[in-house]
């Protein structure tokens, strides 16, 4: 076979390889470019709701016997882990300012709760879920289950962070609400006068420590699959 002859031959062989690779590259293509459009769609509905979970600072205060108790901001994952600390160190407290923190960290709690509600509510879990069975064909194993996981825990979230509320009814410390939304908090003006009333509002915190670790237990567990899905880790690296 001459030279040419053998040119020719390698040239058709490329051809060939290149009409039959062509077309399955490009499908792979295809399939990466939905992949990725899908999770950033996603991500792009969840946005608020992660930033609510992970980067939002919070006003907590430091139980304290000091007249002007010290105040620091948190995010809700650093918050939820000093109020556990806090509420097992204080929990029996006999001091009144330290007994006030901390009811007014588990009122300033669920104030978030409520933010992350209505987020929730926003989002529409059920669209989510229908967009996800129709456009996350070419979503890996790997990634569905890490949506499905999510909005599942999204779906029991209202339903669990409501039933096990029993907190509205403080008498030290009211809510104030505007179209259904916690806006602050109001002081009972006798409050300096009857300490009592926020020790018998300690007791009703103490006497629904069960409520209070199922509140939480469900934000830990929707703080860790939303930083899951956004990967968090490699967020803060960047």
């Amino acid at each position: 076979m001459t030279r040419n002859e053998i040119l020719t031959l390698t040239i058709a062989i490329i051809a060939v390889i290149v009409s039959v690779a062509t077309p399955f590259a490009q499908r792979k293509y295809e399939e990466w470019k939905s992949r990725i459009s899908f999770r950033l769609y996603i991500k792009k509905y969840l946005g608020v709701l992660f930033n609510i979970l992970t980067y939002d600072k919070i006003e907590y205060h430091v139980p304290s016997i000091k007249y002007n108790p010290e105040k620091i901001n948190l995010t809700l994952p650093e918050y939820i882990k000093r109020f556990e600390k806090d509420f097992k160190e204080h929990q029996n407290t006999v001091q009144y300012r330290v007994a006030f923190a901390i009811l007014f960290n588990i009122q300033n709690l669920f104030s978030v709760f409520n933010r992350s509600r209505i987020e929730i509510n926003r989002i529409n879990v059920d669209g989510l879920y229908e967009h996800t069975l129709a456009y996350g064909s070419n979503l890996s194993k790997k990634n569905l289950h890490k949506i499905y996981g999510l909005l599942l825990l999204m779906e029991h979230y209202n339903s669990i962070t409501t039933f096990h509320d029993r907190f509205d009814g403080l008498k030290s410390i009211k809510r104030v609400k505007k179209d259904g939304v916690i806006v602050g908090f109001e002081l009972d003006k006798n409050i300096l006068k009857d300490q009592q009333m926020v020790a018998e509002d300690m007791k009703h915190l103490c006497n629904n420590e069960l409520s209070i670790d199922e509140v939480l237990k469900v934000n830990k567990l929707l703080i860790q699959e939303t930083k899951d899905f956004f990967e968090f880790d490699k967020l803060k690296k960047n």
